[in-house]
């Protein structure tokens, strides 16, 4: 089944006439083309609506679809949809903001078809799992001509700018998202921003980094112990390890639940009186964005199936004192899962 037989019918199973999307993402999914538009999906037919600033661009790259130049935005949109006698319109609702949904709203029954797409997107097809581990191999790659500098008085700030560097110079596309480089007090912060900040003894660094590849992301965090190690870092940093490992093997194509995935490494951090310092999910889905489905939380009921994509990335954070967290993104198969482009740099154990 192609993809947009695949979108059609789940736009067929609520009764609606289209699918439209104002989604980048999902312009590339279905149109092989990464620019500003509009995605409309008639049964079998393809349209893209785009402005004068990037029409030319996307015919040039001869699309999977009709190109339509929309001089009048929406307008231009919902003059087609009246000529194609549209009534009903599948839209997600999550991509869609509030003057676009009013705006259709006045001449067309509006059906939610939030996550639709990315329900499809969910489960990658062969040419996107290649992509994914050519962002994975980047990263990894790029990773080992930094790995050297870490050391004492080098700054978060010159970490970042290297590895993002060495992602390109390796053939990354960009950054798959803002790279994180934390040290000492800054690792309690999951999402803290490279500073002027020099790396001191015995500090935690926390290094989370991606690359985007052919439109496809890859996603990994290691921390380690810089220089002199107490016991208490050295437990804290093992037990997160442990959970780290012990979760990604709990998992089971076919039959293991995301939510139980989630349950499995809140449960060994519970073992360690750590489980009130997690404070984010387990993981999420890895692909065209850099954060889909499946997520990997408490409360969602995906069945983890083969040729899934998604991160394991448990982390502990202590206020105002230091934090640990390890991702790899996993690869789901037949029968284990693989982990992509993670080059084993633990050194303590």
């Amino acid at each position: 089944m192609t993809r947009v037989e695949k979108i059609n019918k789940k736009v067929n199973e609520i009764d609606a006439d289209c699918f439209v999307s104002f989604d980048k993402s999902d312009m590339l999914y279905f149109t092989q083309i990464y620019e500003d538009g509009i995605l409309l999906i008639i049964e079998h037919t393809t349209y893209i609506f785009a402005n004068k600033l990037s029409y030319d661009s996307i015919v040039n790259q001869k699309p999977q679809a009709s190109v339509i130049l929309a001089n009048q935005g929406i307008k231009s949109l919902q003059e087609l949809l009246i000529e194609n006698k549209i009534h009903s319109i599948a839209l997600d609702l999550k991509n869609t903001t509030a003057f676009q949904y009013e705006t259709l709203k006045k001449n067309f029954e509006i059906k939610d078809a939030t996550d639709f797409s990315k329900q499809i997107r969910m489960i990658k097809e062969q040419s996107e799992i290649n992509a994914i581990k050519r962002a994975a191999i980047v990263a990894r790659n790029a990773f080992t001509k930094v790995y050297p500098m870490i050391k004492i008085g080098v700054s978060e700030k010159e970490i970042k700018d290297e590895l993002d560097y060495q992602m390109t110079k390796f053939g990354a596309q960009k950054s798959a998202f803002e790279t994180i480089v934390a040290s000492g007090i800054n690792t309690s912060y999951p999402h803290h921003s490279p500073t002027d900040k020099k790396i001191e003894d015995g500090d935690f660094l926390m290094i989370d980094f991606g690359a985007c590849v052919d439109g496809y992301n890859s996603d990994c965090t290691y921390t380690f112990l810089i220089g002199n190690r107490t016991d208490e870092e050295r437990n804290f940093y093992n037990e997160l390890f442990y959970t780290q490992t012990f979760t990604r093997e709990f998992i089971a194509p076919n039959r293991t639940h995301a939510k139980d995935i989630d349950k499995r490494a809140r449960d060994e951090l519970a073992k360690y009186g750590l489980d009130k310092y997690f404070i984010h999910l387990t993981g999420h889905g890895v692909g065209l964005d850099i954060h889909e489905l499946p997520y990997i939380d408490s409360s969602s009921e995906t069945l983890i199936v083969p040729n899934m994509v998604f991160t394991i990335e448990p982390g502990i954070y202590i206020p105002g004192k230091y934090g640990v967290r390890i991702e790899q993104t996993i690869l789901i198969k037949e029968n284990d899962v693989e982990i992509l482009g993670y080059a084993p740099f633990m050194e303590i154990i």
